[in-house]
Order: C-alpha cells, then structure tokens, then sequence
C-alpha cells in the first residue's frame, strides 16, 4: 500500500501565505521608495509601489489556487 504524504511546504504555505504575500509586497515597495530617496527619480518611487502591488496579488492568487488543489486532491 502506498503512503500517504503529508505536503509540508503546501501545508507551510497555506498557513502563512497571506503574511508571505504581504511581506513580498512590502520588501519590493519599500525598495523601490529607497531607490527614489537614494538619488533616483520618481518614477523608482511608482515603480516600486507597482511592483509590490502586483507580486502582493500574483502571492495572494497563487495561495488561493494552492488552497482550492489542496482541498480538491490533498486528504485532511
């Protein structure tokens, strides 16, 4: 008989995906507003702010199609 397995880093990321989600988002943000305050333009400014956005949302997607498998496929 084949042994069940357990999946510890979808477990993982179930439980802390909004919080990793959260914290990319931010590191890529504040990166880009430290790359405008340490001599470059605006722009690194938006850039940045954009960037983490749409990391924080792909972070947030991935965790919700990783939750909907895991309750399809995956035993309790």
């Amino acid at each position: 008989m084949a042994e069940t397995q357990t999946y510890p880093t979808i477990r993982f990321f179930l439980r802390n995906g909004d919080r990793l989600a959260w914290v990319c988002g931010m590191l890529i943000a504040a990166y880009g507003i430290w790359g405008s305050s340490a001599g470059g333009s605006w722009a690194c400014a938006v850039t940045g702010l954009a960037a983490g956005w749409f990391v924080f949302m792909l972070m947030r997607c991935f965790r919700e199609l990783l939750h909907l498998v895991a309750d399809t496929l995956m035993p309790l």
